[in-house]
C-alpha cells in the first residue's frame, strides 16, 4: 500500500514547473488568435481521427460569428471507455484495486436544451457499472449555439468533473460536440484543473477525442427545465474583484492569498453581504469557461459543510440535547475495549473520542498526531487505508473497531481522525431511521430540508458502497460544491442556521460551534500571532486581535491540500480553493477586518 505514495514535495515542484511552462505557452498562443476566428475544434477537427492536443479553453465556447442553435438537443450520448491523453503521459499508479486511472469511463449522458442552455438530466455523481476506469463523473449545464462555418450543424459544450468512487479530489474539464437531427461529431474534451489527490500520485491534465453513440429522444422535461430556471434565479450575484480594489484600494487587498503561489491557487475570494467577489478561476489553458458551474471536491471542508450541518439539522429536528447522546446507543459497537461506551455525538464531531493510535504525549497535545493518513505520524497508516478502501458500512465499522483507545477518555484531548466523523455519520443515520423508519435516507433528508431551501438544487456526497442501496454518507469528506454553494452554506452558518425566517439548523448548536456560547473546544497544539488555536464541532478556531485590543474568533473549515473557508466575526466569508496549503493566520482575515472592521460589525 505504501508504494502508492510517492514524494509529494517532488510531485508538487514538478506540477508547479509544468504549469508555468503551459501558462507561458498559452499566453503566447492567445495573442495569435483573434476573437472572431475559430482555428481550433473546427468542423473538420471534430470529425477527424487525429490524436488530440490541448487548446485554449475559449475554443469550447462560441467563437466569431455565432447564433442560436439551429435546433434544440434532446437525447443521449454514450461515451465509450477509452484511454485519455495525459500530461504527463502516465497517471500513477497505473492500477488501483483493479481500476485504471488512465481510462475515461464508459457513461451514458442524457441532455435536453432550453433557452440556449444544455441541461443534463442527471446532476448527481454518475458511478459507471462494470467499468475498468477508476473514475466517476458529474456533469453540469452548458450551452448550445451555431457558427456559420459548421455547415448547418449546431454546437454544444458542457462542464464536467471526474472524481473517484472513494475519494474527494476533483478534476474539472469541458467537453464539446457538434450535432444535427441525424448525426453527431466526436466528443472532444480536456481536463484543465485538479485539486490535491491522495491515492493518485500524478498531478495531471488530460484530453481526448472519441466517437460517441447518439440516441435522439424526446424527454418529458417540464420539471427539469422549471427546476433549472429556479436554480439559475437563485444564484447569488457575482462581482468582479476590481470593484473591491476600486472601493477599498489595491493596497488593502494586496497579498490576499498570503503569498501562496498563484499556480497553486484555483480560485479565491470574499462573500460580502450576499455578493460573491471572485479573484479568478484561471487554469493553465485560460479561464475556466463555466466558472459558476465549476465544482470542487473540498476534502475535509466536507466535515463542516456536510457533517456539522447534518448534526445541526438533526438537532433542530429532535433537540439540541442530541449532541450529548451516546453513539453506542445507536450502532452496535464490537470493539474489544470499552472506549466507545461514553462517546457522544459532540465528541465524535469534535474529534475528542479518546480512540486512536500514535503518540500518547499530550504535554502539549498536538491534534495532528492522530492523523493516520500521514505515514510520518506512525499512527497506523495501513489500518487507516484498510478502513479507507473498505466499501460497505459494515466493513468500515469493523475496521474502526480494530483500533485501540488512548489512555484518556472522551472529551479530554483532540486528535484528528476522519473515522470519528464517519462513525458519527453512521450513528446519525441510525438515529434518523429510529425516528423516521428504516427506509429513510439521511442525505436525501439533508438535500430536501437544508440544501434546497437555501438555493442549492444539486449537491453530491460520497457514500459507502452497498449492494442494494445508496449507502451511508461519508461526511468526513466527499462533498462537491460550487462557489455559489460554498457561499450559501457559509451564509446559513453565519446567520445562526436561519434562512428567510426558517430555522433550518439548531440555533443553540450553531451558536456553540461558532463560540457564541461558553462551551469551548480543546487545544490543537497550534497557534498564530494572536494566540492558541482550538478545534470544536469540525471548526478550527483561531484568535484575531484588532488594533483596539478586542479578541475575536474566526472559525475555519479546512480541507486537504489547501481548501479553506473562513467565517469572519463581521459576517464576511473568505475562501480559497487550491493546492497551496494554508497558513496559521490567513491574510484574508486581515483584509476582512480592514473592509468591515470587526469592532464595528457583527455576524448578524
Amino acid at each position: 500500500m505504501k508504494l502508492l505514495f510517492l514524494n509529494h514535495k517532488l510531485l508538487k515542484k514538478n506540477y508547479k514547473l509544468s504549469q508555468i511552462a503551459i501558462i507561458s505557452l498559452f499566453v503566447l498562443l492567445s495573442a495569435c488568435f483573434p476573437d472572431d476566428y475559430r482555428s481550433e475544434l473546427t468542423l473538420q477537427d471534430m470529425f477527424a481521427s487525429t490524436l488530440p492536443t490541448f487548446v485554449p479553453n475559449d475554443f469550447f465556447l462560441p467563437i466569431g460569428d455565432h447564433n442560436d442553435a439551429f435546433e434544440g438537443f434532446s437525447g443521449s450520448i454514450i461515451i465509450p471507455e477509452h484511454s485519455m491523453v495525459s500530461n504527463p503521459i502516465e497517471i500513477i499508479p497505473k492500477n488501483i484495486y483493479g481500476k485504471k486511472p488512465q481510462l475515461f469511463p464508459e457513461v451514458k449522458l442524457e441532455f435536453i436544451s432550453s433557452g440556449g442552455y444544455l441541461i443534463p438530466l442527471e446532476r448527481d455523481l454518475i458511478i459507471p457499472s462494470d467499468t475498468n476506469s477508476y473514475w466517476q463523473i458529474q456533469v453540469s449545464p452548458g450551452r448550445i449555439w451555431s457558427e456559420s462555418a459548421d455547415s448547418g450543424m449546431s454546437r454544444a459544450s458542457f462542464p464536467f468533473l471526474l472524481t473517484s468512487i472513494i475519494e474527494n479530489e476533483s478534476y474539472n474539464g469541458i467537453a464539446t460536440f457538434l450535432y444535427d437531427e441525424e448525426s453527431i461529431s466526436s466528443l472532444r474534451y480536456q481536463i484543465v484543473s485538479q485539486l490535491s489527490p491522495f491515492v493518485i500520485q500524478t498531478h495531471f491534465f488530460a484530453t481526448g477525442q472519441t466517437e460517441v453513440t447518439y440516441q435522439r429522444k424526446r424527454f418529458f422535461n417540464k420539471n427539469v427545465t422549471q427546476d433549472f430556471e429556479r436554480e439559475m434565479a437563485s444564484k447569488l450575484p457575482w462581482r468582479d474583484w476590481t470593484e473591491l480594489q476600486e472601493k477599498h484600494g489595491e493596497e488593502v487587498l494586496e497579498n490576499f492569498d498570503s503569498r501562496i503561489d498563484p499556480a497553486l491557487t484555483l480560485t479565491s475570494g470574499l462573500v460580502i453581504d450576499g455578493e460573491i467577489f471572485v479573484r479568478s478561476m484561471n487554469t493553465p489553458y485560460g479561464p475556466y469557461p463555466y466558472p459558476q458551474e465549476m465544482r470542487y471536491g473540498v476534502w475535509s471542508v466536507s466535515k463542516t459543510m456536510a457533517g456539522m450541518l447534518t448534526l445541526m439539522r438533526m438537532a433542530q429536528k429532535y433537540g439540541y440535547e442530541i449532541l450529548d447522546y451516546k453513539i453506542a446507543d445507536y450502532i452496535d459497537i464490537t470493539a474489544n475495549h470499552d472506549g466507545w461506551m461514553e462517546v457522544t455525538f459532540r465528541n465524535a464531531f469534535s474529534m475528542t473520542t479518546g480512540i486512536g493510535t500514535g503518540s500518547h504525549n499530550v504535554t502539549p497535545n498536538y491534534i495532528g498526531l492522530g492523523d493516520a493518513s500521514r505515514p510520518a505520524n506512525n499512527a497506523g497508516f495501513d489500518d487507516y487505508m484498510a478502513w479507507y478502501f473498505a466499501p460497505t458500512l459494515e466493513e468500515k465499522l469493523n475496521e474502526i473497531y480494530k483500533i485501540s483507545s488512548y489512555p484518556w477518555g472522551p472529551g479530554e484531548h483532540a486528535r484528528y481522525r476522519d473515522r470519528d466523523i464517519f462513525i458519527g455519520a453512521a450513528a446519525l443515520e441510525a438515529l434518523f431511521r429510529e425516528k423516521e423508519g428504516k427506509d429513510v435516507d439521511l442525505w436525501e433528508m439533508m438535500v430536501e430540508e437544508v440544501y434546497r431551501p437555501i438555493g442549492i438544487h444539486h449537491i453530491s456526497m460520497t457514500h459507502t458502497r452497498e449492494p442494494n442501496e445508496r449507502g451511508t454518507p461519508i461526511l468526513a469528506w466527499g462533498i462537491y460544491v460550487s462557489i455559489d454553494d460554498i457561499a450559501k452554506i457559509s451564509m446559513l452558518i453565519q446567520n445562526g442556521g436561519q434562512h428567510n425566517g426558517l430555522q433550518l439548523l439548531s440555533k443553540e448548536g450553531i451558536s456553540e460551534a461558532l463560540y457564541e456560547k461558553e462551551i469551548r473546544g480543546l487545544p490543537t497544539g497550534e497557534s498564530n500571532v494572536h494566540g492558541d488555536k482550538t478545534y470544536h464541532l469540525t471548526f478550527w478556531h483561531e484568535n484575531f486581535v484588532t488594533e483596539s485590543g478586542n479578541i475575536y474568533q474566526a472559525p475555519r473549515m479546512s480541507g486537504y491540500g489547501g481548501n479553506i473557508v473562513q467565517l469572519m466575526p463581521n459576517g464576511v466569508i473568505g475562501f480559497r480553493i487550491g493546492n497551496g496549503g494554508d497558513l496559521a493566520l490567513e491574510q484574508m482575515t486581515i483584509v476582512a477586518d480592514q473592509i468591515k472592521a470587526f469592532d464595528q460589525y457583527n455576524r448578524r
